[in-house]
């Protein structure tokens, strides 16, 4: 087995900074509260104290004020610490319910909240950890094993081609072209989920959208490119370009007449294939972004992995965009990825 098949140094990069989910301010809050509120319990404690010798018990009983300051005291402690304990835990649980989904890996801050929050900060750190080891060792092997099948596939292809029997050999060279499709598909997959996440860093959205329409009509594939951006884009260029490749040859690979649309609604970016394929049944719109799930009615088509959608909406995603699919009233599919734009 190749153990080389993807670079170690791809594993999932996490840092314990990358989840901070609120300033610190938050909790020195509490702390500044508490400070003068013990200060006044030891000294409602001590004037409690010399009331009880210097006054007469009758007088105590009529006004109560010394005794009761510092039971108020008291409450007002234990009511801000359950404060604290509450805003505490309530921010771990939305940040964890918003991880989910997202490419991150999501970190808690260890050394904020009371201590029993960041004794569970740091048992949660420890699982997601731990988890990203063994997702990292998973992929590699099966970047291993898809890595290898080439070898075999390719001698595969090759004695193929000395069958005789002209229907025969073309039944194998399908077959054999559909394998090597899973196996470069298990691989491009495992890659993609082992890569560190590309940076996010302005750039001309237009331009890389005029290479992407060049690069496919210099492979004799026609694809109209409709209307522009019109200012710089903050996003992650490669993944952006990769979701759109994916999308185009799928709606290449089942439609004629493909068509990428550009248009910029308030503060988001909307990229939309179109083409005039057979669409998808409605109720399949969401299951087709499964892994290796592939819609009957398109499969008849033509052939392929049924990771193109996946890696999309895994890519889209990372780049905080949305990626939906909706059957055009004209007929085809419209594939609609939806980025955020940075205020002017």
């Amino acid at each position: 087995m190749n153990a080389r098949a993807i670079d170690p140094s791809s594993t999932p990069n996490v840092s314990p900074r990358a989840g901070a989910f609120a300033p610190r301010g938050a909790w020195r809050s509490f702390e500044a509260w508490s400070r003068p509120l013990w200060v006044l319990l030891a000294a409602a404690c001590a004037y409690a104290s010399y009331a009880t010798h210097a006054l007469p018990w009758q007088g105590l009983v009529r006004f109560g004020l010394p005794l009761a300051l510092p039971v108020v005291l008291v409450a007002a402690l234990i009511a801000l610490r359950f404060v604290e304990l509450h805003v505490s835990v309530r921010r771990i649980a939305v940040m964890v319910e918003r991880s989910l989904g997202v490419e991150a890996q999501p970190f808690l801050p260890e050394d904020t909240g009371p201590a029993l929050v960041a004794r569970l900060a740091r048992a949660f750190n420890g699982c997601t950890r731990h988890r990203a080891r063994r997702q990292a060792e998973l992929l590699h092997v099966l970047a291993a094993y898809a890595h290898d099948l080439r070898t075999p596939l390719t001698r595969m292809t090759m004695r193929s081609e000395l069958v005789e029997e002209a229907a025969i050999r073309d039944a194998l060279a399908r077959d054999l072209a559909e394998m090597s499709e899973l196996v470069e598909g298990s691989l491009s997959c495992a890659r993609m989920q082992c890569s560190a996440h590309e940076p996010m860093r302005c750039v001309d959205a237009d331009s890389l959208l005029r290479a992407l329409i060049a690069d496919y009509r210099d492979a004799g594939r026609t694809v109209e490119l409709e209307g522009q951006v019109g200012r710089p884009v903050v996003t992650c260029p490669h993944a952006l370009r990769r979701v759109l490749v994916n999308l185009i040859d799928n709606a290449l690979r089942y439609g004629v007449d493909v068509r990428l649309s550009v248009r910029v609604e308030a503060q988001r970016l909307v990229l939309a294939v179109l083409d005039s394929g057979p669409g998808i049944v409605p109720a399949r719109l969401e299951t087709v972004f499964a892994a290796w799930y592939r819609a009957p009615e398109t499969a008849a088509f033509a052939s392929g992995s049924g990771l193109g959608l996946a890696i999309a909406r895994r890519l889209t995603l990372a780049m905080r965009g949305e990626l939906e699919l909706e059957n055009r009233r004209t007929g085809g599919l419209e594939a609609r990825l939806t980025l955020p734009l940075a205020a002017a």
